[in-house]
C-alpha cells in the first residue's frame, strides 16, 4: 500500500503493561481513499517528514483508545519511495 505522510511526530519510547520497552513513531498517512494513524515499531522506525511517500507491506489494523490505527511491526515492512 502506497501512502503519503501527512503529519509526523518525534520518535518516542514506551513501556508496555508487561514492562517491555519499545521505540515507536506515530504519523498520519493517507491516499485517495482516506487517512489513518500509522505506528512504526522498534526497528521499523525510519526518519520521515511530511510529504514523503511510503510503501507499507503487511501492516495490521488495531484499535487503541477507540482510534483505528495501522501498525508496522515484526512481520511488516515500510520503505520510503
Amino acid at each position: 500500500m502506497k501512502l503519503k505522510v501527512l503529519d509526523v511526530s518525534e520518535p518516542d519510547q514506551i513501556i508496555t503493561g508487561k514492562g517491555v520497552e519499545h521505540k515507536i513513531l506515530e504519523l498520519e498517512a493517507g491516499d485517495e481513499t482516506g487517512t489513518i494513524k500509522l505506528v512504526l515499531w522498534d526497528d521499523k522506525v525510519i526518519p520521515l517528514k511530511v510529504g514523503d511517500l511510503i510503501q507499507v507491506e503487511n501492516g495490521f489494523i488495531s484499535s487503541f483508545k477507540g482510534e483505528r490505527r495501522m501498525n508496522v511491526g515484526k512481520y511488516s515492512e515500510v520503505d520510503r519511495i
